[in-house]
Protein backbone atom coordinates (compact mmCIF):
# COMPACT_ATOMS: atom_id res chain seq x y z
CA UNK A 1 0.00 0.00 0.00
CA UNK A 2 1.31 3.27 -1.30
CA UNK A 3 1.59 6.07 1.97
CA UNK A 4 -0.41 9.59 0.33
CA UNK A 5 1.69 12.60 1.31
CA UNK A 6 0.27 14.38 3.79
CA UNK A 7 -0.94 18.15 3.17
CA UNK A 8 0.94 20.56 4.49
CA UNK A 9 -0.53 23.04 6.80
CA UNK A 10 -0.67 26.03 4.77
CA UNK A 11 -2.27 24.31 2.20
CA UNK A 12 -5.02 23.08 4.86
CA UNK A 13 -5.28 26.74 6.03
CA UNK A 14 -5.72 27.88 2.80
CA UNK A 15 -8.41 25.30 1.85
CA UNK A 16 -10.23 27.16 4.54
CA UNK A 17 -9.76 30.55 3.77
CA UNK A 18 -11.05 30.11 0.74
CA UNK A 19 -14.28 27.56 1.71
CA UNK A 20 -15.56 30.65 3.43
CA UNK A 21 -14.77 33.51 0.57
CA UNK A 22 -16.95 30.89 -2.03
CA UNK A 23 -20.33 31.69 -3.15
CA UNK A 24 -23.19 30.12 -4.54
CA UNK A 25 -24.14 30.36 -8.01
CA UNK A 26 -27.21 32.47 -8.12
CA UNK A 27 -29.38 29.78 -10.16
CA UNK A 28 -28.13 27.40 -7.00
CA UNK A 29 -28.89 29.63 -3.95
CA UNK A 30 -32.60 28.46 -3.91
CA UNK A 31 -32.49 24.85 -3.77
CA UNK A 32 -28.97 24.89 -2.26
CA UNK A 33 -27.67 25.06 1.25
CA UNK A 34 -24.89 27.58 1.80
CA UNK A 35 -21.54 26.62 0.49
CA UNK A 36 -19.84 23.35 0.93
CA UNK A 37 -17.03 22.66 2.74
CA UNK A 38 -13.62 22.14 1.22
CA UNK A 39 -10.86 19.40 2.43
CA UNK A 40 -9.78 17.33 -0.89
CA UNK A 41 -6.65 15.32 0.32
CA UNK A 42 -2.89 14.55 -1.16
CA UNK A 43 -2.71 13.49 -4.59
CA UNK A 44 -0.48 10.81 -3.60
CA UNK A 45 2.86 9.54 -5.34
CA UNK A 46 2.81 10.25 -8.81
CA UNK A 47 2.97 7.74 -12.03
CA UNK A 48 5.97 6.27 -12.87
CA UNK A 49 7.01 6.46 -16.99
CA UNK A 50 8.40 2.58 -17.76
CA UNK A 51 11.73 3.91 -17.21
CA UNK A 52 10.79 4.66 -14.07
CA UNK A 53 11.07 8.06 -13.53
CA UNK A 54 8.29 10.97 -13.34
CA UNK A 55 7.25 12.41 -16.30
CA UNK A 56 8.65 16.25 -17.22
CA UNK A 57 6.81 18.84 -17.88
CA UNK A 58 5.78 19.48 -21.77
CA UNK A 59 7.27 22.11 -23.80
CA UNK A 60 4.02 24.40 -23.80
CA UNK A 61 3.08 26.00 -26.77
CA UNK A 62 2.37 29.91 -27.12
CA UNK A 63 -1.04 29.22 -27.58
CA UNK A 64 -2.88 27.14 -24.74
CA UNK A 65 -6.38 28.76 -25.01
CA UNK A 66 -8.99 25.64 -25.57
CA UNK A 67 -10.23 27.35 -29.03
CA UNK A 68 -13.12 24.39 -29.30
CA UNK A 69 -14.46 25.13 -25.43
CA UNK A 70 -16.98 27.87 -25.05
CA UNK A 71 -16.34 31.11 -22.91
CA UNK A 72 -15.21 30.04 -19.74
CA UNK A 73 -18.06 30.71 -16.92
CA UNK A 74 -17.05 32.97 -14.17
CA UNK A 75 -16.09 32.32 -10.58
CA UNK A 76 -15.65 28.50 -9.15
CA UNK A 77 -18.97 26.36 -9.48
CA UNK A 78 -20.26 23.45 -6.96
CA UNK A 79 -23.65 22.02 -8.61
CA UNK A 80 -24.09 19.64 -11.25
CA UNK A 81 -25.34 21.66 -14.72
CA UNK A 82 -28.67 20.37 -16.01
CA UNK A 83 -32.57 20.84 -15.71
CA UNK A 84 -34.46 18.38 -13.10
CA UNK A 85 -32.32 16.71 -10.97
CA UNK A 86 -28.53 16.02 -12.22
CA UNK A 87 -25.79 14.33 -10.26
CA UNK A 88 -22.08 14.75 -11.72
CA UNK A 89 -19.76 11.96 -10.81
CA UNK A 90 -16.30 13.09 -10.83
CA UNK A 91 -12.83 11.66 -10.09
CA UNK A 92 -9.45 13.41 -9.47
CA UNK A 93 -5.82 12.70 -9.21
CA UNK A 94 -5.53 10.47 -12.33
CA UNK A 95 -5.54 8.45 -14.13
CA UNK A 96 -4.47 4.93 -12.17
CA UNK A 97 -3.28 2.19 -13.94
CA UNK A 98 -5.41 0.16 -11.23
CA UNK A 99 -7.98 2.11 -10.67
CA UNK A 100 -9.51 3.90 -13.57
CA UNK A 101 -10.06 0.90 -15.77
CA UNK A 102 -12.10 -0.94 -13.35
CA UNK A 103 -14.15 2.93 -13.08
CA UNK A 104 -14.95 2.77 -16.63
CA UNK A 105 -15.90 -0.91 -16.73
CA UNK A 106 -18.80 0.29 -13.50
CA UNK A 107 -19.85 3.13 -15.47
CA UNK A 108 -19.78 1.45 -18.75
CA UNK A 109 -21.76 -1.46 -16.91
CA UNK A 110 -24.07 1.18 -15.93
CA UNK A 111 -24.53 3.26 -18.73
CA UNK A 112 -23.63 6.74 -16.74
CA UNK A 113 -21.26 9.34 -17.78
CA UNK A 114 -18.50 10.89 -15.94
CA UNK A 115 -15.85 13.70 -15.26
CA UNK A 116 -12.00 13.04 -14.78
CA UNK A 117 -9.45 15.90 -13.37
CA UNK A 118 -6.43 14.49 -14.36
CA UNK A 119 -2.88 15.49 -13.45
CA UNK A 120 -0.69 16.18 -16.21
CA UNK A 121 2.27 14.06 -14.93
CA UNK A 122 0.30 11.58 -14.24
CA UNK A 123 -1.45 11.35 -17.67
CA UNK A 124 2.15 12.05 -19.45
CA UNK A 125 2.73 8.60 -17.52
CA UNK A 126 -0.07 6.57 -18.60
CA UNK A 127 -1.45 8.19 -21.98
CA UNK A 128 -3.45 5.17 -22.95
CA UNK A 129 -5.93 5.75 -20.05
CA UNK A 130 -6.38 9.01 -20.81
CA UNK A 131 -7.49 8.12 -24.06
CA UNK A 132 -9.33 5.70 -23.31
CA UNK A 133 -11.37 8.14 -20.95
CA UNK A 134 -11.97 10.23 -24.19
CA UNK A 135 -12.95 7.55 -26.59
CA UNK A 136 -15.26 6.15 -23.64
CA UNK A 137 -16.65 9.80 -23.93
CA UNK A 138 -16.24 11.17 -20.36
CA UNK A 139 -14.90 14.17 -20.28
CA UNK A 140 -11.76 14.86 -19.79
CA UNK A 141 -10.24 18.02 -17.33
CA UNK A 142 -7.56 19.72 -15.99
CA UNK A 143 -6.08 19.11 -12.23
CA UNK A 144 -2.75 21.24 -12.72
CA UNK A 145 0.41 19.85 -13.58
CA UNK A 146 1.75 18.01 -10.40
CA UNK A 147 -0.99 19.29 -7.75
CA UNK A 148 0.25 22.15 -5.93
CA UNK A 149 -1.77 24.42 -3.74
CA UNK A 150 -2.07 26.84 -6.13
CA UNK A 151 -2.29 29.77 -3.57
CA UNK A 152 1.07 29.45 -2.73
CA UNK A 153 2.27 30.41 -6.51
CA UNK A 154 2.73 33.46 -8.08
CA UNK A 155 0.84 34.22 -11.26
CA UNK A 156 3.44 32.91 -13.92
CA UNK A 157 3.53 29.98 -12.19
CA UNK A 158 -0.16 29.26 -11.51
CA UNK A 159 0.09 29.82 -15.31
CA UNK A 160 2.24 27.36 -16.19
CA UNK A 161 0.35 24.31 -13.47
CA UNK A 162 -2.70 25.03 -16.14
CA UNK A 163 -0.59 25.45 -19.04
CA UNK A 164 1.23 21.94 -19.04
CA UNK A 165 -1.71 19.92 -17.96
CA UNK A 166 -3.65 21.37 -20.85
CA UNK A 167 -0.30 20.52 -23.94
CA UNK A 168 -0.32 16.85 -22.25
CA UNK A 169 -3.92 16.35 -22.72
CA UNK A 170 -3.85 18.03 -26.18
CA UNK A 171 -0.70 16.23 -27.40
CA UNK A 172 -2.18 12.83 -26.01
CA UNK A 173 -5.93 13.43 -27.67
CA UNK A 174 -5.78 16.38 -29.87
CA UNK A 175 -8.11 18.75 -27.67
CA UNK A 176 -7.78 20.49 -24.62
CA UNK A 177 -9.37 20.79 -21.36
CA UNK A 178 -12.66 22.87 -20.98
CA UNK A 179 -13.18 22.32 -17.24
CA UNK A 180 -10.76 22.84 -14.84
CA UNK A 181 -10.69 21.74 -11.04
CA UNK A 182 -8.06 23.58 -8.56
CA UNK A 183 -6.28 21.47 -6.36
CA UNK A 184 -7.19 20.39 -2.25
CA UNK A 185 -9.89 23.17 -3.70
CA UNK A 186 -7.39 26.16 -2.92
CA UNK A 187 -7.91 28.85 -5.17
CA UNK A 188 -7.48 32.63 -5.56
CA UNK A 189 -9.00 35.37 -7.80
CA UNK A 190 -5.55 34.89 -9.91
CA UNK A 191 -6.75 31.47 -10.52
CA UNK A 192 -10.06 32.07 -11.46
CA UNK A 193 -8.94 34.92 -13.68
CA UNK A 194 -6.17 32.47 -15.28
CA UNK A 195 -8.68 29.94 -15.88
CA UNK A 196 -11.30 31.83 -18.00
CA UNK A 197 -8.50 33.27 -19.58
CA UNK A 198 -7.77 29.74 -20.78
CA UNK A 199 -12.00 28.96 -21.40
CA UNK A 200 -11.31 26.46 -18.57
CA UNK A 201 -14.69 26.38 -16.46
CA UNK A 202 -13.60 26.25 -12.77
CA UNK A 203 -15.16 23.27 -11.28
CA UNK A 204 -15.28 22.75 -7.04
CA UNK A 205 -17.61 19.90 -5.53
CA UNK A 206 -20.72 20.12 -3.20
CA UNK A 207 -20.59 16.09 -2.44
CA UNK A 208 -16.94 14.96 -0.48
CA UNK A 209 -16.76 11.14 -0.02
CA UNK A 210 -13.64 11.28 1.71
CA UNK A 211 -12.44 7.91 -0.34
CA UNK A 212 -9.02 9.15 -0.55
CA UNK A 213 -8.58 9.11 3.55
CA UNK A 214 -8.76 4.49 2.76
CA UNK A 215 -4.96 4.98 2.01
CA UNK A 216 -5.62 2.44 -1.01
CA UNK A 217 -7.53 0.06 1.97
CA UNK A 218 -10.30 -1.80 0.35
CA UNK A 219 -12.28 -2.75 3.52
CA UNK A 220 -16.20 -2.93 3.62
CA UNK A 221 -15.64 -0.27 6.47
CA UNK A 222 -14.24 2.49 3.93
CA UNK A 223 -16.92 1.03 1.41
CA UNK A 224 -19.35 1.78 3.32
CA UNK A 225 -18.28 4.94 4.71
CA UNK A 226 -17.44 6.52 0.95
CA UNK A 227 -21.46 5.22 0.36
CA UNK A 228 -22.63 6.75 3.55
CA UNK A 229 -21.30 10.29 2.70
CA UNK A 230 -21.96 10.52 -1.05
CA UNK A 231 -25.78 9.11 -0.25
CA UNK A 232 -26.22 11.42 2.68
CA UNK A 233 -24.50 14.77 1.09
CA UNK A 234 -25.51 14.15 -1.98
CA UNK A 235 -29.28 12.68 -1.57
CA UNK A 236 -30.22 16.46 -0.11
CA UNK A 237 -29.21 18.19 -3.11
CA UNK A 238 -30.87 18.26 -6.34
CA UNK A 239 -27.38 18.90 -8.41
CA UNK A 240 -24.85 17.06 -6.29
CA UNK A 241 -21.01 16.69 -7.83
CA UNK A 242 -19.49 14.25 -6.11
CA UNK A 243 -15.80 14.14 -5.66
CA UNK A 244 -13.92 10.61 -6.15
CA UNK A 245 -10.55 9.66 -6.69
CA UNK A 246 -8.53 7.39 -9.68
CA UNK A 247 -4.77 7.73 -8.09
CA UNK A 248 -2.09 5.99 -9.23
CA UNK A 249 -1.77 4.45 -5.80
CA UNK A 250 -4.76 2.91 -6.16
CA UNK A 251 -8.56 3.25 -4.47
CA UNK A 252 -10.54 0.28 -4.45
CA UNK A 253 -12.65 1.21 -2.04
CA UNK A 254 -14.09 3.40 -4.30
CA UNK A 255 -14.31 1.17 -7.09
CA UNK A 256 -16.74 -1.25 -5.01
CA UNK A 257 -18.77 1.69 -4.11
CA UNK A 258 -19.40 2.88 -7.20
CA UNK A 259 -21.74 0.91 -8.08
CA UNK A 260 -23.76 1.25 -4.79
CA UNK A 261 -23.82 4.88 -4.91
CA UNK A 262 -25.40 5.16 -9.12
CA UNK A 263 -28.13 2.71 -7.90
CA UNK A 264 -28.81 4.84 -5.00
CA UNK A 265 -29.17 8.35 -7.48
CA UNK A 266 -30.84 6.78 -10.66
CA UNK A 267 -33.70 5.41 -8.51
CA UNK A 268 -34.08 8.56 -6.90
CA UNK A 269 -34.63 9.71 -10.11
CA UNK A 270 -31.48 11.34 -10.96
CA UNK A 271 -29.66 12.15 -14.84
CA UNK A 272 -25.93 11.73 -14.46
CA UNK A 273 -24.22 14.08 -16.63
CA UNK A 274 -20.50 15.44 -16.75
CA UNK A 275 -19.83 18.51 -16.04
CA UNK A 276 -20.49 19.89 -19.46
CA UNK A 277 -24.23 19.03 -18.82
CA UNK A 278 -23.84 15.58 -20.95
CA UNK A 279 -25.40 12.26 -20.57
CA UNK A 280 -23.21 10.39 -22.56
CA UNK A 281 -26.29 8.55 -23.68
CA UNK A 282 -28.00 10.74 -25.53
CA UNK A 283 -28.49 11.53 -29.03
CA UNK A 284 -29.50 14.35 -31.47
CA UNK A 285 -31.34 13.74 -35.01
CA UNK A 286 -30.63 15.53 -37.83
CA UNK A 287 -33.54 16.53 -40.08
CA UNK A 288 -33.69 17.81 -44.21
CA UNK A 289 -34.06 21.56 -43.10
CA UNK A 290 -30.85 21.49 -41.01
CA UNK A 291 -32.55 20.84 -37.88
CA UNK A 292 -31.36 19.43 -34.80
CA UNK A 293 -33.06 17.68 -32.12
CA UNK A 294 -31.92 16.06 -29.35
CA UNK A 295 -32.87 13.71 -26.92
CA UNK A 296 -31.24 12.95 -23.26
CA UNK A 297 -28.14 14.94 -24.83
CA UNK A 298 -27.14 19.31 -24.71
CA UNK A 299 -28.70 21.21 -27.69
CA UNK A 300 -25.91 23.72 -29.34
CA UNK A 301 -27.68 25.18 -32.33
CA UNK A 302 -28.84 23.83 -35.74
CA UNK A 303 -28.42 24.83 -39.34
CA UNK A 304 -32.52 25.84 -39.65
CA UNK A 305 -33.23 28.69 -41.65
CA UNK A 306 -29.50 29.18 -42.95
CA UNK A 307 -29.19 26.70 -45.39
CA UNK A 308 -29.06 28.36 -49.09
CA UNK A 309 -31.50 27.33 -51.63
CA UNK A 310 -30.82 23.78 -52.98
CA UNK A 311 -28.48 22.60 -49.88
CA UNK A 312 -29.14 20.40 -47.62
CA UNK A 313 -27.60 18.59 -44.58
CA UNK A 314 -26.21 15.14 -45.21
CA UNK A 315 -24.22 14.06 -42.03
CA UNK A 316 -24.00 14.96 -38.00
CA UNK A 317 -20.82 13.90 -36.18
CA UNK A 318 -20.04 14.52 -32.54
CA UNK A 319 -16.57 15.99 -31.58
CA UNK A 320 -14.92 13.34 -29.73
CA UNK A 321 -13.79 16.24 -27.02
CA UNK A 322 -14.70 19.16 -25.65
CA UNK A 323 -18.25 17.95 -26.81
CA UNK A 324 -20.45 19.27 -29.41
CA UNK A 325 -21.42 18.71 -33.47
CA UNK A 326 -21.13 19.51 -36.71
CA UNK A 327 -23.34 19.35 -39.63
CA UNK A 328 -21.99 18.34 -43.10
CA UNK A 329 -24.22 20.00 -45.64
CA UNK A 330 -24.57 19.12 -49.46
CA UNK A 331 -22.34 22.02 -50.82
CA UNK A 332 -19.03 20.86 -48.98
CA UNK A 333 -20.08 23.10 -46.13
CA UNK A 334 -19.80 22.14 -42.50
CA UNK A 335 -21.32 24.19 -39.13
CA UNK A 336 -20.11 23.68 -36.54
CA UNK A 337 -21.76 24.06 -32.44
CA UNK A 338 -19.53 24.24 -29.70
CA UNK A 339 -16.82 22.76 -31.41
CA UNK A 340 -13.59 23.80 -33.60
CA UNK A 341 -13.84 24.43 -36.93
CA UNK A 342 -11.21 23.20 -39.33
CA UNK A 343 -12.57 23.86 -42.30
CA UNK A 344 -14.66 22.36 -44.90
CA UNK A 345 -14.94 21.79 -49.09
CA UNK A 346 -17.24 24.44 -50.04
CA UNK A 347 -16.34 25.50 -52.98
CA UNK A 348 -13.35 23.40 -53.75
CA UNK A 349 -15.80 19.65 -54.20
CA UNK A 350 -14.69 18.12 -57.40
CA UNK A 351 -17.23 18.54 -60.16
CA UNK A 352 -19.37 15.55 -60.63
CA UNK A 353 -18.96 14.08 -56.69
CA UNK A 354 -21.17 14.42 -53.76
CA UNK A 355 -20.17 14.75 -49.82
CA UNK A 356 -21.49 11.78 -47.91
CA UNK A 357 -20.31 11.38 -44.42
CA UNK A 358 -18.58 13.08 -41.58
CA UNK A 359 -16.97 11.85 -38.95
CA UNK A 360 -14.86 13.15 -35.78
CA UNK A 361 -11.46 11.94 -35.59
CA UNK A 362 -8.62 13.02 -32.81
CA UNK A 363 -10.68 16.56 -31.60
CA UNK A 364 -10.73 17.18 -35.32
CA UNK A 365 -12.95 15.78 -38.36
CA UNK A 366 -12.77 13.68 -41.79
CA UNK A 367 -15.20 14.51 -45.06
CA UNK A 368 -15.65 11.68 -47.13
CA UNK A 369 -16.66 11.90 -51.19
CA UNK A 370 -18.40 9.78 -53.33
CA UNK A 371 -15.48 8.49 -55.21
CA UNK A 372 -13.87 7.56 -52.19
CA UNK A 373 -11.90 10.56 -51.03
CA UNK A 374 -11.20 11.37 -47.62
CA UNK A 375 -10.30 15.20 -46.61
CA UNK A 376 -9.25 15.61 -43.16
CA UNK A 377 -9.83 18.47 -41.51
CA UNK A 378 -7.67 19.19 -37.82
CA UNK A 379 -7.19 15.25 -37.69
CA UNK A 380 -4.53 12.90 -39.34
CA UNK A 381 -4.79 11.65 -42.77
CA UNK A 382 -3.76 8.12 -43.33
CA UNK A 383 -5.30 7.69 -47.53
CA UNK A 384 -8.32 7.05 -48.99
CA UNK A 385 -10.06 4.63 -51.38
CA UNK A 386 -10.26 7.19 -54.37
CA UNK A 387 -9.79 6.20 -57.55
CA UNK A 388 -10.48 2.35 -56.14
CA UNK A 389 -13.86 2.31 -57.27
CA UNK A 390 -15.36 -0.18 -59.48
CA UNK A 391 -17.91 0.97 -62.13
CA UNK A 392 -21.52 2.10 -60.32
CA UNK A 393 -19.54 1.67 -57.03
CA UNK A 394 -19.99 5.10 -54.85
CA UNK A 395 -18.62 5.46 -51.33
CA UNK A 396 -21.16 5.46 -48.41
CA UNK A 397 -20.07 5.56 -45.29
CA UNK A 398 -17.09 6.87 -42.85
CA UNK A 399 -16.43 5.59 -39.34
CA UNK A 400 -12.99 6.62 -37.40
CA UNK A 401 -11.33 4.12 -35.13
CA UNK A 402 -10.71 5.75 -31.48
CA UNK A 403 -7.80 3.70 -30.99
CA UNK A 404 -5.81 4.23 -33.65
CA UNK A 405 -7.10 7.16 -34.88
CA UNK A 406 -7.87 5.46 -38.39
CA UNK A 407 -10.72 4.90 -40.10
CA UNK A 408 -13.02 2.70 -42.52
CA UNK A 409 -14.52 3.11 -45.95
CA UNK A 410 -17.79 1.82 -46.47
CA UNK A 411 -18.45 1.01 -50.81
CA UNK A 412 -21.93 0.65 -51.73
CA UNK A 413 -20.54 -2.51 -52.73
CA UNK A 414 -20.35 -3.94 -49.17
CA UNK A 415 -16.46 -3.38 -49.86
CA UNK A 416 -14.57 -1.60 -46.75
CA UNK A 417 -10.99 -0.34 -47.17
CA UNK A 418 -9.30 0.12 -43.70
CA UNK A 419 -7.31 2.84 -43.83
CA UNK A 420 -4.32 2.91 -40.68
CA UNK A 421 -7.29 0.81 -38.79
CA UNK A 422 -7.63 -3.25 -38.41
CA UNK A 423 -9.75 -4.83 -40.74
CA UNK A 424 -12.53 -7.07 -39.04
CA UNK A 425 -14.74 -7.97 -42.56
CA UNK A 426 -17.03 -6.96 -44.71
CA UNK A 427 -20.33 -7.19 -46.34
CA UNK A 428 -18.64 -7.87 -50.21
CA UNK A 429 -21.00 -10.31 -51.95
CA UNK A 430 -23.47 -10.79 -48.64
CA UNK A 431 -25.31 -8.30 -49.32
CA UNK A 432 -29.14 -9.26 -49.71
CA UNK A 433 -31.13 -8.92 -52.52
CA UNK A 434 -33.05 -5.33 -52.37
CA UNK A 435 -30.86 -3.70 -49.34
CA UNK A 436 -28.89 -1.01 -49.55
CA UNK A 437 -25.91 -0.02 -47.07
CA UNK A 438 -27.77 2.82 -44.54
CA UNK A 439 -24.88 3.34 -42.01
CA UNK A 440 -21.54 2.25 -40.26
CA UNK A 441 -20.21 3.22 -36.78
CA UNK A 442 -16.67 2.32 -34.72
CA UNK A 443 -16.71 1.06 -31.64
CA UNK A 444 -14.23 2.22 -28.27
CA UNK A 445 -14.07 -1.85 -27.81
CA UNK A 446 -12.22 -2.29 -31.19
CA UNK A 447 -14.25 -3.17 -34.30
CA UNK A 448 -17.27 -1.64 -36.16
CA UNK A 449 -20.70 -1.81 -36.89
CA UNK A 450 -22.81 -1.95 -40.18
CA UNK A 451 -25.91 -0.66 -40.75
CA UNK A 452 -28.24 -2.20 -43.99
CA UNK A 453 -32.07 -0.33 -45.09
CA UNK A 454 -33.84 -3.35 -43.44
CA UNK A 455 -32.68 -2.89 -40.00
CA UNK A 456 -30.01 -5.00 -39.85
CA UNK A 457 -27.03 -4.88 -37.97
CA UNK A 458 -23.83 -6.58 -38.70
CA UNK A 459 -21.45 -7.09 -36.33
CA UNK A 460 -17.20 -6.87 -37.08
CA UNK A 461 -14.59 -7.13 -34.48
CA UNK A 462 -17.19 -5.89 -31.69
CA UNK A 463 -20.52 -7.40 -29.79
CA UNK A 464 -23.78 -7.42 -31.31
CA UNK A 465 -26.74 -6.59 -29.17
CA UNK A 466 -29.72 -7.21 -31.49
CA UNK A 467 -31.15 -5.55 -34.42
CA UNK A 468 -34.36 -3.98 -36.21
CA UNK A 469 -34.72 -6.18 -38.34
CA UNK A 470 -38.04 -7.74 -39.01
CA UNK A 471 -39.68 -5.09 -37.34
CA UNK A 472 -39.77 -1.79 -39.72
CA UNK A 473 -43.17 -1.01 -40.44
CA UNK A 474 -43.99 -0.89 -44.22
CA UNK A 475 -42.35 1.57 -46.50
CA UNK A 476 -39.76 2.76 -43.17
CA UNK A 477 -35.94 2.08 -43.74
CA UNK A 478 -33.25 2.34 -41.46
CA UNK A 479 -31.32 5.65 -42.28
CA UNK A 480 -28.43 5.65 -39.93
CA UNK A 481 -26.40 4.49 -36.84
CA UNK A 482 -24.29 5.45 -33.85
CA UNK A 483 -22.24 4.14 -31.57
CA UNK A 484 -22.42 4.81 -27.56
CA UNK A 485 -19.47 5.20 -25.76
CA UNK A 486 -20.84 5.00 -22.38
CA UNK A 487 -22.20 1.78 -22.92
CA UNK A 488 -20.66 0.07 -25.96
CA UNK A 489 -24.19 0.04 -27.16
CA UNK A 490 -25.50 2.01 -30.34
CA UNK A 491 -28.75 3.11 -31.59
CA UNK A 492 -30.47 3.09 -35.43
CA UNK A 493 -32.24 5.71 -36.83
CA UNK A 494 -35.38 5.18 -39.26
CA UNK A 495 -37.06 7.11 -41.82
CA UNK A 496 -40.54 7.45 -40.03
CA UNK A 497 -37.99 9.45 -37.01
CA UNK A 498 -37.75 6.53 -34.48
CA UNK A 499 -34.93 5.48 -32.24
CA UNK A 500 -34.22 1.62 -31.74
CA UNK A 501 -31.94 1.31 -29.16
CA UNK A 502 -29.65 -1.75 -28.09
CA UNK A 503 -27.61 -2.29 -24.69
CA UNK A 504 -28.39 1.76 -24.29
CA UNK A 505 -30.74 4.11 -22.91
CA UNK A 506 -33.83 5.31 -24.96
CA UNK A 507 -34.99 8.79 -24.84
CA UNK A 508 -37.31 9.46 -27.08
CA UNK A 509 -37.44 10.42 -30.86
CA UNK A 510 -39.31 11.93 -33.62
CA UNK A 511 -41.93 9.48 -34.21
CA UNK A 512 -45.38 11.46 -34.88
CA UNK A 513 -43.35 14.61 -34.23
CA UNK A 514 -41.40 15.03 -37.46
CA UNK A 515 -42.93 18.22 -39.10
CA UNK A 516 -44.77 17.75 -42.36
CA UNK A 517 -42.18 18.15 -45.70
CA UNK A 518 -38.61 17.37 -43.56
CA UNK A 519 -37.28 14.11 -43.54
CA UNK A 520 -34.71 12.44 -40.66
CA UNK A 521 -31.28 12.80 -42.42
CA UNK A 522 -28.54 11.53 -39.79
CA UNK A 523 -27.95 10.68 -35.95
CA UNK A 524 -25.19 11.35 -33.90
CA UNK A 525 -24.52 10.81 -29.48
CA UNK A 526 -22.95 12.37 -27.56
Amino acid sequence: MTTRRLRSAAATLTVAAATLAMTIPAASAATHPASPRHSEGPAGAAARLPDGRVARPPQVTPDVVAHGCAPAQSGAHFYAPGIGKTVALTFDDGPGASTTPAIMSVLRSAGVTATFFNIGENAAAQPSLVRAENDWSYLVGNHTWNHPDLTTLPASQQAAELDQATTVQQNLIGSGPCVFRPPYGSYNSTTLSLAQQRRLTTWLWSVDTEDWKADGSASQYWVNRIISLAESEGGALQHPVILMHNAPSGDPATVAALPTIIRYFRDRGYTFVNLDADTGTGYQVLTSTGGVHNFGAPWRGSATGTLPTGVTPVGLATSTNPGGYYILKSDGGVNNYDAPWYGSLTGTLPAGETVTAIAPDRGGYLVLTSNGGVHNFGAPSYGSAAGTLGPGVTAVALATDPATGGYWILMSSGRLVACHAPWDGSMAGQLPPGETLAGMAGTPQGGYLILTSTGGVHNFGTPWYGSATGTLPAGVTAIGLTAVPATGGYDILKSDGGVNNYHTPWHGSLTGTLPAGQAVTALGSE
